[in-house]
């Protein structure tokens, strides 16, 4: 309870390296381990409001540090190219780093377009990354009006407050250009924390507010 388990590659036991087979690609293992710990090392929160002649400033950052999360969405896109990190000439020839199975470093060749498909859907292992994230939770600006210029009014209190939540991460150890945000999950915070299966982003919010009191 609470760690992700699945597939993962196999490894040389001398080197540490990856196995790579006949087919020139990485060798999945049959079985599964723990491959990852979802909760973050610690999370913190820095909550700062200014006032100002009636004007109310208050915005919200926090940091998630640490934590793995299996990420289909992110893999799905490098497997099949549509991520920027994928904009090369995927034609060319490569040889994947690692090592074949009599231990010989790996001389076998592929293309670039067969060797993102193959890893970046393979084992489970190659979903994981590091969950470490800055957000800007909130923001807003808010004006209460004087008392003195509703004297006329029939109001007793006015505010007006402009508003914006989840405005901007950013999540250092996901593939560039993917925009990820690892508070995605497809299954809520409870026993399945940590895994997230093409689900969509979190939207962004902004919104206005008119508080009167009579």
């Amino acid at each position: 309870f609470g760690i992700i388990k699945g597939s993962y590659w196999q490894r040389d036991d001398k080197s540490g390296k990856l196995i790579v087979g006949q087919d020139g690609y990485y060798i999945p293992s049959t079985d599964t381990r723990i491959i990852g710990d979802p909760n973050a090392d610690y999370r913190t929160a820095l909550i700062n409001t200014v006032n100002y002649k009636g004007f109310e400033f208050r915005m919200q950052w926090d940091y998630a540090k640490g934590g793995m999360i299996y990420a289909s969405s992110v893999n799905t896109l490098l497997g099949r190219g549509l991520a920027k990190a994928t904009e090369k000439d995927r034609e060319i020839a490569i040889v994947l780093p690692g090592v074949k199975q009599d231990g010989t470093e790996n001389d076998f060749q592929t293309s670039m377009d067969r060797a993102y498909f193959n890893t970046y859907l393979g084992a489970a292992e190659q979903f994981l990354y590091d969950a470490t994230v800055v957000r800007l939770r909130e923001l807003s600006l808010s004006y209460v009006v004087s008392k003195e210029r509703l004297a006329k009014t029939p109001f007793g209190g006015l505010q007006l407050t402009l508003s914006g939540q989840n405005l901007f991460h950013f999540a250092p150890n996901f593939p560039e250009g993917s925009n990820y945000d690892p508070e995605s999950s497809s299954a809520g915070v409870g026993k399945t924390r940590g895994f997230e299966f093409m689900t969509g982003p979190q939207t962004r919010r902004m919104g206005a507010t008119i508080k009167l009191t009579f």
